[in-house]
């Protein structure tokens, strides 16, 4: 067939039918391969997705939990409260994507002061305190603390005085109740709430954290100044027993004044009547001297009077100044006796040895016993040395014997002991007086107990006896029979060799 124009367009037509079917194919195959590609990507979007959520989830939630460590890190330092409080709400105010913080504060005598925290400057700024904003709160500081509550601002009634200070429509606030005397309460004015479950647990961690260590760190305060008092108080009690032992000294003195003065009238007397008759002595010589020359001493030959009275008084002479020494040498000794006995002691220990307060303490005493009394002391030779106070050990024997004078009426022997018992130096202290039955040595040592009439004791004695006992680590113990006697035992450690 010829290739006439109708034919050519038939062909040419039928090319493009097929072109075009070819091409809708194409296409179609083209929209399947889109869709499917499509279907890829939004797979891969869909899976980068949940990927990239998840990892800025673990972003917040490692500034999270970065703020918790920064917090209980901060809450183990020595700050003071105020400090911590401002570590906290700077780094909380952070969290909350820089948010406006306030800080109400109530003290026990119900002063309230509002500060703002300026986010610039991170200092604390003082604003006026409206008496408006007293309900709102009375009513967040009820609720519990170390948690977070959250309130919306309108229409609520009590939170409308606050509406001129909170900008935004939600607020979170957190009750803190310091001590007895201080409560605080911190307030967060947020845009929205809209935070996931674990951003409200890390808040709540952290509230209760913070809560909890506030209360420890006012805890420690408490304690610190409970400590102090109590050292005062110590100071004082030690003080007011010092003074105790001291009146009680000065009350023994009291009643061994009589006998002190008896004993110091004594050698003054014979030592005036000693110095009375070397005045008479000096008489004579001066007579002598002046009658005679050196020439002429032969010449008292002619008067045997005088030369009788000269030579007694030479003989004598010697006797009478020994004499006056010897007074005047005991009467130091009970004047050295009693300024010892007297003196205030402080609590200072040193090595001393027994014997020798036990020789100076009966000298105090002399008087009381010498008349009526045997004393014999039974003294270890080269007694070891202990570490105490002389002073209050001779306060203690003083009392003993005191005591065992009072105790003996009529004729009676007190026995004085020391020696050596293992590590343990004894001194006892024996009479043979009235002694006492079991319910009176029950009592013997407690304060203010006493069987001797008013005028004979205070009833401090050996419960101040008790006490200087204790303090150098020794012990006292009493053995008594009625109508045979006493034995008080002061056992005392010995000093070890480091000591010596």
């Amino acid at each position: 067939m010829p290739n006439t124009p109708g034919n050519v367009n038939a062909q040419l037509l039928e090319k493009v039918n097929i072109l075009e079917k070819a091409l809708a194919n194409e296409r179609q195959a083209k929209r399947v391969l889109e869709d499917k590609l499509d279907a890829k990507a939004q797979v891969n979007f869909d899976q980068n997705k949940d990927i990239l959520d998840a990892l800025e989830h673990a972003n917040d939630r490692q500034i999270q939990f970065q703020f918790l460590a920064l917090l209980t890190q901060d809450l183990l330092s020595d700050k003071n409260i105020d400090e911590m409080i401002h570590f906290f709400v700077l780094n909380l105010s952070k969290l909350m994507s820089h948010c406006p913080v306030f800080q109400i504060t109530q003290t026990a005598k119900k002063s309230r002061t509002i500060s703002r925290m300026n986010l610039t400057t991170n200092c604390w700024t003082r604003l006026d305190w409206n008496n408006q904003y007293n309900d709102a709160l009375s009513y967040m500081l009820n609720q519990d603390d170390s948690l977070w509550h959250r309130e919306e601002k309108e229409g609520n009634q009590v939170f409308a005085p606050l509406k001129h200070l909170i900008k935004s429509n939600s607020i979170l606030y957190l009750p803190l109740h310091i001590s007895k005397t201080q409560s605080r309460l911190l307030i967060l004015d947020l845009d929205h709430y809209c935070y996931d479950k674990g951003f409200k647990e890390t808040l709540n961690i952290a509230g209760q954290q913070f809560s909890s260590a506030l209360k420890k760190r006012t805890t420690e305060i408490e304690l610190s100044y409970n400590f102090q008092v109590l050292q005062s108080t110590l100071s004082e009690l030690r003080s007011t027993q010092q003074q105790l032992v001291h009146s009680e000294k000065m009350a023994s003195l009291g009643q061994l004044s009589a006998g002190i003065a008896h004993e110091i009238n004594n050698p003054i007397g014979f030592i005036t009547s000693n110095l009375h008759v070397l005045k008479d002595y000096s008489a004579i010589y001066n007579q002598a001297l002046n009658t005679y020359s050196a020439n002429s001493i032969s010449v008292l030959k002619e008067h045997p009077k005088l030369e009788k009275n000269l030579a007694f008084a030479r003989s004598d002479i010697d006797d009478l100044i020994n004499s006056c020494i010897e007074g005047v040498e005991r009467i130091s000794e009970i004047v050295l006796s009693l300024k010892a006995f007297s003196k205030k002691e402080k609590d200072e220990f040193s090595q001393i040895n027994l014997n020798e307060i036990i020789k100076s303490s009966l000298k105090i005493v002399w008087n009381q016993l010498k008349y009526d009394h045997e004393v014999i002391e039974n003294l270890a030779i080269d007694l070891p040395e202990i570490l105490g106070n002389y002073g209050q050990l001779q306060q203690v024997l003083v009392n003993l014997f005191v005591n065992s004078a009072q105790a003996m009426k009529g004729n009676g022997q007190l026995t004085v002991t020391s020696n050596v018992v293992g590590h343990y130096i004894e001194v006892s202290v024996t009479d043979t007086g009235c002694g006492m039955d079991n319910k009176t040595i029950k009592k013997l040592f407690e304060p203010f107990y006493t069987t001797k009439s008013e005028n004979e004791g205070t009833g401090l004695g050996l419960s101040v006896s008790y006490a200087i006992i204790e303090k150098h680590n020794a012990t006292i113990s009493v053995n008594s029979e009625q109508d045979i006697g006493s034995t008080f035992t002061l056992r005392f450690p010995k000093l070890s060799k480091a000591r010596e």
